[in-house]
C-alpha cells in the first residue's frame, strides 16, 4: 500500500499563452485563503514580471515568489515561500516532497527545461516520507493550459473540464517526472549549471532524499506497439501504481474502460512516440492514459473534473478527413512574423498518420496534442479539440 499526500489544489487555466506563472499563484493564492474577487490573472501576472530577477522571462522565480509572499492572507501567517535553485533533480524533488509533507501546501515548478510553470498538488511514495527512506512512485500535477473562453475565474468555472478548459489532476510517474518535467535548465549559475528550480518551503528538508523505483520496461523498444495491444500495457500501468485503487482517481476507473488509442509523436525528441488512450464512461471521456508507445511504460494520467466528449475523436477518427475540412478549407491563414498568409484550397493538403506534440504556448501538456497538417512547405497545427495554430512558440516561464 502507497502513501500520498494531495492538497486538492483546484485547477485553474491560463487567461493568455504566457500567463502560467499567473495561473499557478491564482492556484496556490486561492488553496491558502485569497478569494477569488482579489485573484485577477492580469494584476498577478503583473506583480510576477515586474519583480523578476532575470530579465527575458514572463514569470521567473522571484517574480512568482514576490507575489505568493506580498498576497499571502493572515490566516497564512508566519509561513511563507522561497526560491530553490538545486544543481541536481533528486535535491529539487526532496524539496517539493518536503513542502507537500510539512508545509501541507502545493509548491510550483519549472517543467520542460524552465519553459512553463506547474503547480505540484500531491505525491505518492511507497511509504510516508517522514518515516525514513522512501521511494517516489509519481505526482499530481496541476498543468495550466491557455483558454481564452474565460472572462473571470471561480470555484465552480469550466477549468478542468477537457479540451482547451485544460484537465485537472494529472499524475506523472517519478521516471516521467525526471525525464520530461522536472528537467531543469541553466537559470542563474555562474558557470551554466543546470538548475533544478522550485518555489516551496523555507524549512530545510528533514526527509530524506528520494529514490527512484525501478522502471520495467515490458518491450524491446524496436518496434512500437500495436493499438491493439495498448490496453493491456496500459491496464498493467494503472494496476502497477495503484490507480485503480487510489482514493482520488478510483472513481474515474471504477466503471467504464479503454477505448481506442491515438498514436503521438514528439516533434522535439526524434524517435519517441506515446499512445495517449481515453478512458469512456457512460459516453463520456473521464480519463486519459499516457503510455509510451515504444516500451509499454505507463508515463501520466489525466483526470476530468467531469465526463466530457472525447475531443480527440473529431479530428482522429473515421470522420478526420471531413472534420478537419470543415476546419481549413477555403480558409486563409496568416503565418505571422511577415510571412503573409496561405489558402487552403480542397486537395491541396496532406493529413499524416499520426498526431503529433512538443511543450508550446498552443499546448502544454502530452494529453492535448495536435494533427500537423502539410500545405505545400507550410504546415498547420489542428490541436485535438479544433484550434487551429499556424506555428508552435515557447518562452521562459511561460
Amino acid at each position: 500500500m502507497s502513501w500520498s499526500f494531495n492538497t486538492s489544489d483546484r485547477y485553474h487555466t491560463q487567461d493568455t499563452g504566457y500567463y502560467c506563472g499567473a495561473a499557478c499563484a491564482m492556484m496556490i493564492l486561492n488553496e491558502i485563503g485569497v478569494p477569488y474577487s482579489n485573484l485577477d490573472q492580469v494584476v498577478l501576472y503583473n506583480s510576477n514580471n515586474s519583480h523578476n530577477a532575470q530579465p527575458n522571462w514572463y514569470t521567473d522565480p522571484y517574480g512568482l515568489c514576490f507575489t505568493l509572499n506580498d498576497r499571502r492572507p493572515a490566516s497564512f501567517l508566519p509561513n511563507f515561500f522561497v526560491v530553490y535553485k538545486d544543481l541536481n533533480e533528486a535535491a529539487g524533488t526532496q524539496h517539493v516532497v518536503h513542502t507537500l509533507h510539512h508545509y501541507k501546501v502545493s509548491p510550483a515548478i519549472l517543467v520542460y527545461g524552465c519553459a512553463h510553470w506547474n503547480v505540484v498538488c500531491g505525491v505518492q511514495t511507497d511509504v510516508d516520507p517522514g518515516s525514513g527512506p522512501y521511494v517516489v512512485e509519481g505526482f499530481w500535477l496541476n498543468n495550466p493550459v491557455w483558454d481564452s473562453s474565460l472572462s473571470s475565474h471561480n470555484a465552480t468555472d469550466t477549468c478542468g473540464s477537457g479540451g482547451a478548459h485544460g484537465i485537472a489532476n494529472e499524475f506523472v510517474t517519478y521516471s516521467e517526472w525526471q525525464t520530461n518535467r522536472f528537467n531543469g535548465c541553466s537559470y542563474d549559475d555562474p558557470n551554466g549549471a543546470t538548475q533544478w528550480v522550485s518555489v516551496c518551503d523555507p524549512v530545510p528538508p528533514t526527509i530524506a532524499m528520494p529514490r527512484g523505483r525501478e522502471v520495467r520496461h515490458y518491450c524491446r523498444g524496436d518496434a512500437l506497439l500495436s493499438k491493439d495491444e495498448v490496453e493491456a500495457f496500459a491496464r498493467r500501468g494503472l494496476e502497477e501504481y495503484g490507480l485503480l485503487d487510489n482514493k482520488r482517481a478510483k472513481s474515474a476507473f471504477a466503471k467504464g474502460r479503454l477505448r481506442e488509442p491515438q498514436l503521438v509523436q514528439r516533434l522535439d525528441r526524434p524517435g519517441d512516440f506515446y499512445y495517449l488512450a481515453p478512458w469512456e464512461r457512460d459516453g463520456g471521456i473521464v480519463a486519459t492514459v499516457d503510455l509510451d508507445a515504444r516500451f509499454g511504460v505507463l508515463k501520466s494520467v489525466r483526470l476530468l473534473d467531469r465526463p466530457a466528449e472525447n475531443w480527440m475523436a473529431g479530428i482522429s477518427g473515421r470522420n478526420a478527413r471531413s472534420a478537419i475540412a470543415k476546419l481549413i478549407e477555403n480558409r486563409r491563414f496568416d503565418l505571422g512574423d511577415q510571412q503573409g498568409s496561405i489558402q487552403v484550397f480542397p486537395g491541396t493538403y496532406c493529413i499524416p498518420p499520426v498526431l503529433v506534440w512538443q511543450p508550446c504556448r498552443e499546448s502544454w501538456s502530452p494529453h492535448l496534442p495536435f494533427m500537423r497538417i502539410a500545405v505545400g512547405g507550410n504546415s498547420l497545427y489542428i490541436r485535438v479539440d479544433g484550434q487551429v495554430f499556424t506555428h508552435l512558440t515557447s518562452g521562459l516561464g511561460a
